[in-house]
């Protein structure tokens, strides 16, 4: 066990490395952010302006499944940058924003299509887990269990079908078709890697998140504008630290996935992750 948190410490020790030789990598983290939450709250005054002369509570659920569906996009959308920019980069060693733009753009319809089913089984497995969560009993329980199970792997999933859609150029078809086989095949390391760097990302970012809030706190007795100011900066460094490092893991994943079946068909002169990054998977 702690042999898998020491290499979730190098991946993201290495992953951090990536973005002092590109920096690049890193930005599709922030755009998501800003424009996720630029689209939320514009969104939001749009429904409660529409919402006082339509009135009715289905417009509200409409709404709402808008939003949703929107910051599923955005997400999916600047995901598929980030994991372009770190296929790129392996690729010929400089990570270009304006293909990674080109590759995710071309493919935007397709991430469009992922969001719809993404934002339908989010609602799905919220109401499911709504339903269990009342229920007090063994089965609810067992039954909260599988949800919160099948909601992990259709993240996962989705983790490796953006590269298959921006790198790939596949279809949503053939996307879940890729995804579905490298977990089959690869569900160990899988497995491992988001134990190992699902837990220390997330010790990470509460430290970080601990950091911001005590130097947000010390700078309010300056002047609470710049304590929250101070504070929002740091947050969102953080949040977007931590949505590359998950996306170059499963990108790194899915390109070694890539490289192993490459070999088993004999072909040569494959795109090969970093020995270092390669190494803090645990795939030699």
């Amino acid at each position: 066990m702690f042999e898998n948190i020491f290499k979730g410490f190098s991946f993201i020790k290495e992953s951090f490395s990536l973005i002092m030789k590109d920096a690049d990598v890193i930005k599709p983290s922030f755009y998501s952010i800003f424009a996720g939450a630029f689209f939320t709250i514009l969104s939001v005054i749009i429904m409660f302006l529409l919402q006082s002369g339509l009135g009715s509570g289905n417009f509200f659920y409409l709404f709402a499944f808008f939003i949703l569906l929107g910051n599923y996009f955005i997400a999916y959308f600047f995901t598929g940058m980030t994991a372009f920019l770190v296929y790129d980069y392996f690729k010929d060693g400089d990570a270009t924003m304006s293909e990674a733009w080109a590759a995710t753009k071309k493919n935007a319809f397709t991430i469009f299509y992922l969001a719809i089913i993404s934002a339908v089984v989010n609602i799905i497995l919220g109401i499911l887990g709504g339903r269990t969560r009342k229920d007090r009993s063994v089965t609810g329980g067992f039954s909260g269990m599988i949800i919160g199970f099948i909601e992990k792997a259709w993240t996962v999933a989705t983790y490796f079908m953006i590269p298959a859609i921006v790198i790939e150029e596949r279809d949503l078809k053939s996307a879940v078709e890729r995804a579905t086989s490298i977990i089959k095949n690869n569900l160990l390391p899988i497995g491992v890697g988001e134990i190992a760097v699902g837990l220390v990302t997330g010790f990470l970012s509460v430290i970080g998140f601990v950091i911001a809030i005590v130097i947000g706190f010390s700078l309010a007795t300056v002047s609470p504008l710049i304590a929250i100011l101070v504070a929002a900066i740091l947050i969102v460094i953080i949040i977007a630290l931590s949505m590359y490092v998950t996306t170059a893991y499963h990108t790194c994943l899915f390109l070694w996935a890539r490289n192993v079946e490459d070999a088993k068909a004999g072909v040569t002169g494959t795109i090969k992750p970093p020995a270092p990054i390669a190494g803090a998977l645990g795939i030699s």
